[in-house]
């Protein structure tokens, strides 16, 4: 059959035998398919396979392929079952167990016959417009991949992940003009051209950790344009009780396929301004955030394990001879202070440093020439002082007709351009909206903004987080020493309350007039 000669190194796909239930339907042509790597996780498996069922693009235009991997807890059946139901579920049962999700997303990919490719993991669930969305988006701009906003439930709710990918509508733009776009590189929320996947024989490392890293940065560097949208498409499963491979693999096994995927970029000898971004989120965040700003490092008896492997990633780019200086990639001050004590082998001072900052209270706010820093004062007398690039304090609010007037004053050591109002429904992340109201930033860091009710209106009755919006996706709340109790009228039948929480900051209220 056609399906099976796409891929350049057909053999792969030979190497573990498997049953295909419905294997008559990947003869037929559909617009989407959606793979399902499956192995024994019938918690959520009925919830994330019928959230593709009810998907608004109609089912009949996808097809599901579901890849199970061995399992022993009534996945397979519950799967078969789904096949029995509906001709274009395809069930893939491997007669044995591969040990990562790669064979299985390999092999859907493999056996796919539709124009784009959804991965979408078996614990996970799609809004119901989420593949509509993207695929529209991809059809109308005649782009090879798309991504939109990933929704993590766990037991505290909900939060937007990813920010960056789903903060703006974007169309076919380079993605090294976006902000830390390398940063959220998990199989979820995106869509893409079958023909990427397989022109450029792309696919998942067989690893137990980072595979959808690597897999990733493969695909947008063979994509060249993305495309981005606000709009929901996927839900993240991180509930307590969801243990998926990451939480059971170690941080050692986690560092040595980080390493394996900087290896891979490395080798790529791309040009300075394309590796750079990537270079950050495989340094910055995996091998120094994650590293030592994690409480893991603290609880840990070899501590000498993590230096060495902070060590090795260093001996990469020694060797590797980049024109650039890795310290010069990372972007938080913070990161920049373990960066330089891991590489003087300023150990105690570096594990003081993470102790400090994994306290709920880590000291106030020291100004230092008229600017805020955060300051830990060492055991041996020294100082580590973190600048705080924006801090911002409502100092005034009055209303005025229709109109609420804020003022704030804005410090820091690297003030940027405030684009507007950031509210964020406490009930549901999909309560958001960003405002751009007037607005009069003067030099002395005064902020003048004008609210108009009218921007309100389309807000329905809920609790709303109040940042100010900068930089792209980024956004701060605002602190007040004011007791702020302000109502202003939006239409009829709803009124916006600002006021300050318990906490001591500005917040926001629509209640019902």
């Amino acid at each position: 059959m056609g399906f099976l000669t796409k891929f350049k190194n057909k053999k792969y796909y030979n190497k573990v035998d498997y049953t295909v239930l419905n294997e008559k339907s990947l003869s037929t042509k559909t617009d989407v398919t959606v793979i399902v790597p499956v192995y024994n996780a019938i918690d959520f498996l009925e919830k994330t396979v019928d959230s593709v069922i009810t998907q608004s693009i109609g089912f009949h235009n996808i097809t599901l392929i579901l890849v199970d991997d061995q399992s022993s807890d009534g996945s397979r059946q519950l799967i078969e079952n789904y096949s029995r139901l509906y001709k274009n579920i395809v069930s893939v049962l491997l007669h044995e167990n591969t040990g990562t999700p790669a064979f299985p997303r390999n092999l859907g990919a493999h056996l796919s016959n539709s124009t784009y490719l959804f991965y979408l993991d078996a614990d996970d669930w799609l809004h119901r417009e989420g593949l509509q969305t993207l695929y529209y988006l991809l059809e109308e701009t005649g782009g090879t991949y798309a991504v939109g906003k990933t929704i993590q439930v766990d037991a505290k709710g909900e939060t937007v992940i990813g920010r960056y990918e789903s903060s703006k509508e974007r169309r076919e733009v380079s993605p090294f003009d976006i902000k830390h776009f390398f940063y959220h590189l998990g199989p979820r929320a995106r869509m893409m051209r079958s023909n990427l996947i397989i022109d450029n024989d792309i696919r998942y490392p067989e690893m137990k950790f980072a595979e959808d890293k690597q897999f990733f940065i493969d695909v947008i560097l063979a994509a060249g344009t993305v495309t981005t949208t606000t709009k929901p498409i996927y839900y993240l499963n991180r509930i307590d009780n969801n243990e998926s491979l990451t939480k059971q693999t170690n941080f050692m096994e986690k560092m040595n396929s980080n390493i394996q995927v900087i290896k891979h970029v490395l080798e790529k000898n791309l040009p300075s301004e394309q590796e750079k971004p990537i270079i950050n989120r495989l340094v910055e965040f995996d091998s120094i955030t994650r590293m030592f700003d994690r409480n893991h490092f603290l609880k840990s008896k070899d501590k000498q394990s993590y230096y060495k492997k902070f060590h090795e990633v260093i001996q990469l780019f020694t060797k590797a001879k980049r024109s650039y200086s890795l310290e010069d990639t990372l972007i938080k001050p913070i990161n920049r202070l373990y960066f330089q004590l891991a590489l003087t082998k300023e150990y105690d001072s570096l594990e003081q440093l993470a102790h400090w900052s994994k306290k709920e209270d880590n000291g106030a706010i020291e100004l230092i020439n008229g600017k805020p820093f955060k300051v830990l004062h060492l055991k041996n007398g020294q100082q580590l002082q973190i600048p705080i690039a924006l801090r911002s304090e409502l100092i005034a609010i009055d209303k005025e007709n229709d109109d609420v007037l804020l003022t704030f004053q804005l410090t820091g050591n690297d003030i940027p351009t405030i684009e507007g109002i950031r509210i964020i429904g406490r009930s549901s992340v999909l309560n958001a909206k960003t405002i751009h109201p007037i607005l009069e930033q003067q030099e002395s860091g005064k902020l003048d903004i004008r609210l108009n009710a009218s921007e309100l209106a389309s807000m329905p009755v809920d609790g709303y987080i109040f940042k100010l919006a900068h930089s792209d996706y980024e956004s701060a709340m605002v602190p007040t020493k004011l007791e702020v109790k302000t109502r202003l009228p939006i239409d009829s039948s709803k009124n916006a309350h600002f006021y300050t929480t318990i906490n001591g900051n500005l917040s926001l209220k629509i209640k019902k007039a």
